[in-house]
Order: C-alpha cells, then sequence, then structure tokens
C-alpha cells in the first residue's frame, strides 16, 4: 500500500461500531426538550381560566346559587362541585400518588390493557362531564322553580327560537355559564399540571 494510501486512510472518520444503530434510534426517540418552561405551558391555561372566571364574575354566582337557590338547582350545583372535587382527586391520584409514593408511572396510552386505568379513565371522564353539565345547568337555570318548569321553557325556547326563553331569571344565562365553568376547569386543570413528575420513575407497562 502506498504512502498517500496509508494517509488518506488515517483521515477517514473511524467506523461505528456495529450497535451504533441502536444508539442513534434510542437519541432520536427521545422527546425533544420543550422550549417552554412549565410557568408558560401551564400557566397560560390557569391564566386563561382565572380571567374566563373574573369576567363571568364565577365565584358570585356559584355563591349567589348555594346561599339563594333551593331544591333541584342548589342540588345541582353542589353535584357539580362534587364531581370537581372528584375529578382533583383522581388526577391527584394519577400524578402524585402513584409517581411519587409507588414509583411508577401508569402507561397512559395503553390504560386499556390496564386493569386500574381501565376503571380510572372512564371513571374520570364521567366526572369531568357530569360536574360541568351540572354547574352549567344550576348557573344558567338559577331562578326556576323546578325542573319540569325548565324542560318546558327549553321546548318553548327551541320553538320560537329564542335563547332567552330558556334561561333562569337569576341565572347567568346559557353561554356565560358555559363559559365560567369551562373557565373553571381550565383552571383547575392548569394549576394541576405543574404538579411535577419525579425523575427517573419508569412507565409501568404490565397491567395493573
Amino acid at each position: 500500500m502506498s504512502s498517500s494510501s496509508i494517509a488518506s486512510s488515517s483521515k477517514r472518520r473511524p467506523s461505528l461500531p456495529s450497535d451504533s444503530s441502536a444508539t442513534i434510534v434510542s437519541q432520536l426517540d427521545k422527546p425533544i426538550k420543550p422550549r417552554s418552561s412549565a410557568l408558560i405551558k401551564h400557566g397560560k391555561y390557569v391564566a386563561l381560566g382565572a380571567l374566563g372566571c373574573w369576567y363571568t364574575d364565577l365565584p358570585n354566582a356559584v355563591r349567589n346559587v348555594l346561599n339563594d337557590e333551593a331544591g333541584w338547582i342548589r342540588k345541582a350545583m353542589i353535584t357539580g362541585l362534587g364531581s370537581l372535587a372528584a375529578t382533583i382527586s383522581i388526577f391527584l391520584y394519577l400524578v402524585l400518588f402513584l409517581p411519587w409514593f409507588r414509583g411508577y408511572i401508569p402507561n397512559y396510552p395503553k390504560w386499556q390493557t390496564s386493569a386500574r386505568l381501565k376503571v380510572i379513565v372512564p371513571l374520570l371522564t364521567t366526572t369531568i362531564l357530569l360536574g360541568w353539565t351540572c354547574i352549567v345547568i344550576s348557573l344558567s337555570q338559577a331562578g326556576k322553580r323546578s325542573i319540569l318548569h325548565s324542560a318546558v321553557d327549553a321546548v318553548k325556547a327551541v320553538g320560537n327560537a329564542s335563547l332567552e326563553q330558556m334561561e333562569g331569571e337569576r341565572g347567568l344565562g346559557v353561554f356565560r355559564s358555559m363559559a365560567g365553568t369551562t373557565a373553571l376547569f381550565t383552571l383547575t386543570l392548569g394549576i394541576l399540571g405543574f404538579i411535577p413528575a419525579p425523575a427517573n420513575v419508569p412507565v409501568r407497562e404490565k397491567s395493573s
């Protein structure tokens, strides 16, 4: 071999080891680190939720329902707030208790194969929908005498294409109630998002 060939071969990059492909794939498969901090990522939901609650005057509206209303309107509000509390409890169980105290993160993408998650995930969905619906109904129908009264007014409102006929005398109105309740859940989930996941905690693959 000539001296020029030896010199050119010495300048070449050394060949990669046989297992380098697996290393490269593992590096490419790692999630990209988010540029935004947790404050920006979850803070925007907290800010939007707080702004929505303030704009719709939701705290005073809820307080008025609990203090001034009776019967089914107040019961609907209590049910909605109880469902919201249940939603918070389930989230704390998933993002706080299991990772920090049990030492593993549930395999959320495969929740249907987990004996625990296939019960918790539908339950979580139910509490969110039930809580949101009950609070909206309570806020929008405040002042109505009975459920039958609200149902009759709803039918008349559809027939007359009049949204005001569906709303209660002391309520926030349908759209305002929906906006305020959505803001409340956005604020709540945004705050829960600030709970950090512990480092070096494995994802549980096996069924629980």
